[in-house]
C-alpha cells in the first residue's frame, strides 16, 4: 500500500513540475495582467473589459413588486478575440499581488452567456420579491494551480467547450479578462 501511495504521489509531483518547467514565458509586469500561453515560450494578453451592471424584469415587478428580475454584469462584444480551440487543456499566468494563498479565493473562472444584442453577459442574482434579491448560483470553473514565479499563478483548465469566458481576480471582480473556445 505504501509503495503505491509513493507511486502516485511522485507520478503528480512530477507531472506537476513538469507542466511548471516547460513553460519559459516571463512573468507579466503589472498585477492583474493574465497571458494565455501559447507554446512553452510564448503568451498572449487576454482581452479586457470592465464589466457595466445592469437589470432585467418582467412587468410583475412594476405591479405587484414580485418579479422574476435578472441583475446581470454586461461586456461589449459578441466573441472575444482571444481565442483558444477545445480538445485540449488551456495553461494561463495569471500575475497577482501575492501568490501565497490557494488560487481558490483569488482567481473566478466562468462561462458568460451570448447575447444577439453584441454583448456576453453573467447573471449575478434571481428573483426579486418586494425588494428583496437572491443570489445567482454562478457555477465557476474548475482549475489547477502552481505557483509560477514571484507573483503569479500558472492556472490549468481541462477541455472546456465552445463559449465565452472570463476570469475576474480577488479586489477587481468587475474587470473581466475575456476568451473563446472555439
Amino acid at each position: 500500500m505504501k509503495t503505491i501511495i509513493s507511486v502516485l504521489l511522485i507520478t503528480f509531483i512530477s507531472g506537476f513540475k513538469q507542466l511548471y518547467q516547460e513553460i519559459t514565458i516571463a512573468e507579466p509586469e503589472f498585477t492583474g495582467i493574465i497571458l494565455i500561453v501559447r507554446g512553452n515560450s510564448s503568451g498572449e494578453q487576454l482581452e479586457k473589459q470592465k464589466a457595466a451592471s445592469a437589470s432585467k424584469a418582467d412587468i410583475g415587478a412594476a405591479l405587484f413588486g414580485v418579479s422574476k428580475a435578472r441583475g446581470m454584469n454586461i461586456v461589449n462584444g459578441i466573441e472575444s478575440p482571444v481565442r483558444a480551440s477545445s480538445g485540449n487543456p488551456m495553461k494561463f499566468i495569471v500575475r497577482v499581488k501575492e501568490n501565497d494563498r490557494d488560487p481558490v479565493e483569488v482567481i473566478n473562472i466562468f462561462r458568460l452567456e451570448q447575447d444577439v444584442k453584441k454583448e456576453r453577459r453573467a447573471i449575478v442574482t434571481g428573483t426579486v420579491n418586494f425588494n428583496q434579491s437572491t443570489a445567482s448560483d454562478i457555477e465557476f470553473i474548475p482549475f489547477q494551480a502552481a505557483k509560477y514565479g514571484q507573483s503569479s499563478y500558472l492556472v490549468e483548465i481541462a477541455d472546456l467547450p465552445a463559449g465565452e469566458y472570463a476570469m475576474t481576480l480577488e479586489g477587481s471582480r468587475d474587470v473581466f479578462n475575456l476568451f473563446g473556445v472555439d
